[in-house]
């Protein structure tokens, strides 16, 4: 078994039980309600914000881990370990990549002998908890630090989300989704899927009407030549576990009881601030052939 700690931030959405069982470390992003600022998973809850959210009149931000914290988190792992292997938040939406890289560099610089890899996962929530648990899994297997890294590069890639929000009010509260397409948008009762794409979520298609809008995901996911539907696999991450429960319905009517799901998780405030409670995402696996997609410079 290789000696190398993984490493993934709050904007993984990774479950406590992943943590638990491969061992995986966790670095939090800050919660910010006007002046007051709470350490995610440390002094606030996924629940618990959500309920501050419905009563704060303003928009709640999110904050990149203090440098110093950072440091401290990553100078304890490089010490600790033989190698460490941290997969950060999309650069493309958070500084935390490159805050991380500053970070890096300081501890090569006062010790050399340090084997700490930054791995940009260009993307966000299941996509990075689950390339986590794989890159886990392969260094229990023995698998060195080079080999894990190029697996995961590819495996990150093999899996495409579908996200449905329940509401538009949080879209547009943060800058994602203007006034007009809002108010458009909930008065003809139109929906938004979303995805992960260059970095960054991106519209994919939209849905009509409020009723059956699972089943008609399910069936938006079943158009998508790309999922590998011969081993049918999925990731489910939302914020109202009755959404969860009745994904499970539908998915086990289209795929069979038995169907696999490999990860479930919640969102937590980093992305919870702009898909607000009632959000659900699908993401399944999808065929290989696709590539990593770099870091833009």
């Amino acid at each position: 078994m290789s000696d190398i700690k993984i490493i993934v931030d709050t904007g993984s959405d990774i479950p406590d039980e992943a943590l638990e069982k491969y061992n995986i470390g966790i670095i939090p992003f800050i919660t910010l309600f006007g002046e007051e600022q709470y350490v995610q998973r440390r002094d606030i809850t996924n629940e618990q914000f959500l309920d501050m959210q419905e009563q704060f009149d303003g928009v709640p931000r999110s904050s990149q881990t203090p440098y110093a914290d950072m440091y401290d988190y990553l100078k304890k792992a490089t010490d600790e370990h033989e190698s460490v292997i941290y997969f950060t938040l999309s650069s493309a939406a958070s500084g935390q990549y490159n805050t991380a890289c500053l970070v890096r560099e300081e501890i090569m610089e006062e010790n050399p002998k340090a084997d700490l890899h930054i791995f940009d996962s260009y993307k966000f929530s299941l996509y990075i908890a689950q390339t986590a648990v794989h890159a886990a899994q392969m260094a229990a297997e023995g698998k060195s630090v080079d080999e894990i890294i190029k697996d995961c590069e590819q495996y990150i890639v093999s899996w495409r989300c579908y996200l449905l929000v329940d509401t538009l009010e949080y879209l547009q509260k943060g800058g994602r989704l203007s006034k007009t397409a809002a108010f458009v948008g909930t008065l003809l009762d139109i929906k938004p899927i979303l995805t992960i794409e260059n970095g960054l979520v991106e519209n994919l298609d939209k849905l009509r009407g409020k009723k059956k809008l699972i089943h008609k995901l399910v069936e938006k996911i079943k158009e998508d030549e790309d999922v590998d539907f011969e081993n049918p696999e999925f990731l489910i991450v939302e914020s109202d576990k009755n959404k969860y429960d009745e994904a499970m319905e539908v998915l086990k009517e289209e795929f069979g009881e038995d169907v696999k799901i490999t990860m479930h998780g919640e969102f937590s405030p980093l992305i919870a601030t702009h898909v607000g409670r009632g959000a659900l995402a699908i993401i399944p696996r999808i065929k290989s052939g696709f590539k990593y997609k770099e870091r833009m410079e």
